[in-house]
């Protein structure tokens, strides 16, 4: 779908709530949402820079709705409270990772693994490899002919020079590495897999029924609750950053967020300590049959479950979308995110959001805008991984909405490509406009938007949740922790 005439975050806003077929009576007060800041702020010559204030305001507005719910007598219309948002806030929120420090820790955090990077094949063409996990670093090394511990770039680049990008691309899908070739937008085009990405991002389906109403978990009959999901109960088991960002998300605008860890699962120190910010962290291993059954006790009284495994890694543990619905009598949104979608030859591929911008073309056609010689150009942030990150909690909070009213138990599922899809739809800026702005940058021009709080790891700064909300609490309760920290149980109502 062509969405080139969109002009605004607003747009972008009013294209999610109205295809999402959520209360039109919300978008006929424009006062409801106001946006401040500058209009551009990422140099790309995609529009960019109206998806983190458009993504960020639409899941704030979500959680006011829910908020209304909770607040508004049946009989009355719903009082939804104004949400505000700062451009430069949110496209620093886009950016997180890279401002998260540990005040106090003698060395910083790092998110990409020496291994990772682009590198030139036998055949001219360039690959990626996305190797921050210690399994994938060592699987790619492996394809390479290389000894599972080399880190020096020299070495791995004159490796990857013996081959054909499309035959490391073919070898890794089949040996559990992440190596992806560089196409064009035509090339992407011609691939079987481009024709299988949904025209709208964010796909909810009715699992079973359940009663309508508000959870149980969400009344509070004798006070005003004091964030718009406080109490909601939300089963997280996912890594990296599109999964957590959803889970930070929740948990910003008060749920009950409960990060469900393998213990015998690698870690990213430099991302979690950004994520699990609003959460609760701990240990599950579902090879163990009687912690499989303890997540199942969880999910029974959850409201929420967010999985970001590839297609049928959970449901093969006994945890498919109506295994988890029939756990639980009041009604479940089972919310999943993958790479490529959920149909079509790369379905079960395993992928981020640097492979997905390197494979589908947009790096190349970004470095066309450019135009100074470069093969690709990459876009200024991990724009899938937020962006579905936030789609993911829009597309919860949607569901949740059809519960209270409809009931049911519903299904929620985002892609990294359908949302690379939704975005290169935006169309582009002609010429070399779009790269003609400033990049948010150092710590000292975003202070405004950093806080700094005491955590278990030390003295934790990072970027406020940029979603405002009038008279409501916005903003992380828990600070990160040791991974595995707390028992794996719901908070105390």
């Amino acid at each position: 779908m062509d969405r080139s005439h969109f002009t605004s975050p607003k747009d972008i806003l009013h294209d999610l709530w109205s295809t999402l077929s959520l209360p039109p009576s919300v978008l006929s007060d424009d006062t409801l949402v106001e946006i401040t800041g500058p209009e551009h702020t990422l140099p790309s010559s995609y529009r960019l820079s109206l998806i983190p204030p458009a993504a960020i305001a639409t899941s704030a507005l979500a959680a006011s709705l829910i908020y209304s719910h909770r607040t508004t007598p049946i009989n009355e219309n719903p009082k939804i409270p104004k949400v505000k948002i700062n451009t430069t806030h949110a496209t620093t929120e886009y950016k997180s990772e890279s401002y998260i420090q540990i005040l106090n820790s003698p060395k910083p955090l790092e998110v990409w693994s020496p291994v990772s990077g682009s590198y030139q094949t036998a055949d001219d063409r360039v690959i990626g490899i996305h190797a921050n996990f210690p399994n994938h670093a060592i699987s790619a090394l492996e394809i390479l002919g290389l000894p599972p511990d080399c880190t020096n770039k020299s070495t791995i680049s004159s490796a990857v020079k013996l081959h054909n990008a499309m035959d490391l691309e073919t070898t890794a899908h089949t040996q559990k590495a992440v190596i992806y070739a560089l196409r064009s937008p035509l090339q992407w085009k011609q691939e079987l897999q481009s024709s299988h990405l949904p025209k709208f991002p964010i796909i909810i389906r009715k699992i079973s029924d359940a009663p309508s109403g508000l959870p149980p978990t969400l009344q509070s009959p004798h006070s005003m609750p004091k964030s718009c999901l406080s109490g909601l109960r939300v089963a997280e088991i996912s890594r990296v950053l599109a999964g957590p960002v959803c889970g930070r998300t929740l948990a910003a605008h008060g749920a009950d967020v409960l990060w469900i860890h393998g213990p015998h699962l690698p870690s990213l120190p430099g991302l979690d300590v950004d994520t699990s910010r609003g959460k609760r962290s701990t240990f599950l291993d579902l090879r163990d049959g009687s912690e499989r059954n303890k997540l199942r006790e969880l999910l029974s009284t959850a409201d929420v479950f967010i999985q970001s495994f590839r297609p049928g890694a959970i449901s093969s543990k006994g945890f498919s979308p109506k295994e988890v619905a029939a756990l639980n009598p009041n009604g479940i949104i089972y919310a999943s995110l993958n790479a490529f979608g959920e149909s079509g030859p790369w379905k079960d591929r395993r992928g981020f959001d640097s492979m997905v911008q390197l494979c589908s073309g947009v790096n190349v056609s970004e470095a066309e805008y450019f135009n100074n010689g470069e093969k690709f150009r990459k876009w200024p942030c991990q724009a899938l991984d937020h962006t579905a990150g936030y789609f993911l909690a829009i597309g919860i909070l949607t569901a949740l909405h059809r519960r209270i009213v409809e009931g049911g138990s519903w299904e929620v599922h985002v892609s990294l490509a359908g949302v690379m899809e939704y975005i290169t739809s935006l169309g582009r800026i002609e010429g070399k406009e779009g790269f003609e702005v400033p990049e948010v940058g150092d710590v000292q021009g975003v202070e405004e938007f950093l806080e700094t709080k005491e955590g278990m790891v030390g003295l934790v700064r990072g970027v406020r949740h940029a979603g405002r909300i009038e008279g409501v609490e916005v903003g992380y309760r828990y600070m990160p922790t040791t991974l595995g920290y707390y028992e794996a149980a719901w908070e105390a109502c």
